[in-house]
C-alpha cells in the first residue's frame, strides 16, 4: 500500500484532483445517507423542493468542472460569466 500512497504523491497537482475525484466516487457512501433527523423539518422540505427542481428540469444543473471554475474565478476575484 505505500507504494500506491508513494506513487500517488509523485502526480501532478491536476492528477492529484482527478485522482480524488475517482476515488471519492468509488467508494461506498450508503453508510452516510442522510437519516430522518439529520436536518430539520425546514431543511428537509428545502431539499425537497430543490431535488424536484431538479427532477423536473427548473434548476439549473452544472458539471463539476464549471462549479470548480466558477469557485477559481470567485477566489481570484474575477466576474463569473
Amino acid at each position: 500500500m505505500n507504494s500506491v500512497i508513494e506513487e500517488a504523491l509523485k502526480l501532478s497537482r491536476e492528477e492529484k484532483i482527478a485522482l480524488y475525484y475517482q476515488l471519492q466516487e468509488d467508494l461506498d457512501f450508503e453508510d452516510e445517507a442522510l437519516q430522518e433527523d439529520d436536518l430539520t423539518p425546514e431543511q428537509w422540505k428545502e431539499l425537497n423542493k430543490r431535488e424536484e427542481a431538479i427532477k423536473n428540469g427548473t434548476m439549473k444543473m452544472i458539471t463539476r468542472d464549471e462549479f470548480n471554475e466558477f469557485l477559481n474565478k470567485r477566489r481570484h476575484g474575477l466576474p463569473n460569466d
